[in-house]
């Protein structure tokens, strides 16, 4: 009976087991189920937010927008005075935009209708396009923000492509002709003859016909909301764009695009004087910074030259190459690259002699260079480390303030960052978290580098140069040195002279 009862105790405790069992794996299968793949649009997913591990490093802040905020990302997270203006002027941007596509009320009420329900069909495409869940965005939030957005960097597309008359318009306050206020107001007569005013809400678009001042007629505000435009993490799909300017567009725009438009207003921040995009294809366009990136891309003769290096060279380790004045010691020769240059790209090496094109480092070539660089690292493989590639080769290169001295005087570099030591802290930091791909473009001159200053004359060079020319006060024992020598050799051999020609009496 015993036994019996032990039996029985541990049939008990083998079924509460096996239930426990079965209710855990039943937890389990639920976090499993909910954890299903992010559901896909037919829109490739090309929009980013940036790594924990990059955005934490030396500039926080190169990520998040200063003047307007663009997409969902940023939507309504910055209260500051800049931002608010900006978010309400887009608003006046769409406005203008429907009141430029019609002077009637009631069409005007109606194309903004369908621009909304479009935007709303588009839904799908529009969450896949962000590598972020947008679930606290119900539909009708998310396509306000398409709409919004999208009017917004249209009318400073078609701004910038009438800078001449946009500028007028700033500076003389002209509003629209009489004669098209008469036509608009016969317009408006018809849409209250046809009964529409008994319809919901009809836009009151009449009065818009002047440029908002209080936000556009700063120009410096303008200057920085462009290198907003290809922040990371501030973007919306170019589809977007096009897809509202073929509704909003009038038959006078039919010759518009607004790809090559982006293009041109986007040079205005380019980091270099070189600015040859006519040679570059457009890519299918995912968004302003996608265009934008793609007019980084060295020219044939630089990667032929690269490639060519990289054959002849023995394969050594590249993981670290010394810096510009180490290697100007050893032989090498810094040049600034003329003429044939497309972009700041375009560096190659030959016969010891390094060819970099001009580079302008500013206040914004932080926020620039690192936008760049994290695109590069969140859309691998599908877009080349050029950026990514030039940074780390600029590492190479700039050790301390005296390497940045030593390229301003080759006119390599052009530092608005007012001393040496702020442009090296920059540089240096750029890489930071910061993977390299194999495919580094650069690698074949990196290698031509190394193997030139490993040669035994070339490192005995440098030594000497170090060690004894290195400044003047060297230079200066090294002649005496010299000359001492000079004069006991002589004095030896004087002695030695008189020793087996002694003088005849």
């Amino acid at each position: 009976m015993l036994s019996f009862k032990i039996s029985q105790e541990g049939a008990t405790e083998v079924t509460e087991e096996v239930q426990d069992d079965l209710q855990w794996i039943k937890r389990m299968a639920n976090v499993l189920n909910g954890c299903q793949e992010k559901t896909l649009g037919n829109w490739p997913c090309t929009i980013f937010k940036v790594p924990e591990n990059i955005r934490q490093c030396d500039n926080k802040g190169a990520y998040d927008p200063s003047i307007v905020t663009i997409g969902p990302y940023h939507y309504n997270k910055f209260k500051n005075r800049t931002v608010q203006a900006m978010q309400a002027h887009k608003w006046h941007c769409m406005r203008r935009l429907l009141s430029r596509h019609t002077k009637s009320r009631r069409k005007a009420t109606d194309l903004f209708g369908q621009c909304l329900e479009e935007m709303r069909k588009m839904d799908a495409d529009v969450r896949g396009s962000y590598s972020e869940d947008l679930h606290h965005l119900s539909v009708n939030d998310l396509a306000l923000i398409m709409f919004l957005d999208g009017c917004f960097i249209i009318h400073v597309l078609l701004k910038f492509n009438e800078v001449d008359e946009y500028w007028e318009n700033i500076s003389n306050m002209v509003t629209l002709g009489k004669n098209n206020d008469n036509d608009d107001g016969q317009e408006e007569e018809e849409d209250i003859a046809a009964g529409h005013e008994e319809d919901m809400v009809v836009l009151d678009i009449m009065g818009e016909k002047k440029i908002d001042l209080r936000v556009v007629g700063v120009w410096n505000i303008w200057g920085n909301m462009l290198h907003d435009l290809v922040n990371v993490e501030n973007q919306i799909p170019f589809t977007i764009i096009q897809a509202l300017f073929s509704k909003l567009k009038t038959p006078g725009d039919e010759d518009i695009d607004l790809v090559e438009i982006a293009r041109q207003l986007l040079s205005c921040i380019h980091p270099s004087p070189y600015q040859n995009f006519a040679t570059i294809p457009p890519p299918p366009v995912h968004h302003l910074l996608h265009l934008f990136h793609s007019t980084f891309v060295p020219s044939d003769d630089c990667l032929k030259i690269n490639s060519s290096n990289l054959q002849k060279q023995k394969i050594i380790d590249v993981d670290w190459i010394p810096s510009a004045t180490e290697l100007q010691l050893a032989g090498v020769k810094f040049v600034k690259k003329k003429g044939c240059a497309t972009n700041f790209l375009d560096i190659s090496f030959k016969n010891g002699i390094i060819e970099i094109p001009q580079v302008e480092l500013d206040d914004n070539t932080n926020t620039l260079f690192r936008n760049l660089i994290a695109f590069e690292q969140c859309y691998y493989p599908h877009t080349k480390n050029y950026i990514t590639a030039y940074a780390f080769f600029m590492d190479y290169m700039i050790n301390a303030p005296k390497d940045v001295e030593l390229f301003e005087l080759k006119g390599i570099f052009i530092n608005r960052l007012g001393t040496p030591d702020h442009a090296a802290t920059l540089i240096n930091h750029l890489c930071d978290q910061i993977r390299l791909s194999r495919d580094n473009f650069l690698k074949g001159s990196i290698q031509g580098v190394k193997n030139y200053h490993e040669s035994r004359w070339h490192k005995w060079r440098a030594k000497l140069m170090r060690d004894y020319f290195d400044n003047p006060w060297a230079i200066v024992s090294l002649v005496a040195a010299l000359i001492l020598l000079l004069l006991t050799i002589q004095q030896s051999f004087i002695a030695a002279y008189s020793y087996f020609h002694p003088p005849k009496n």
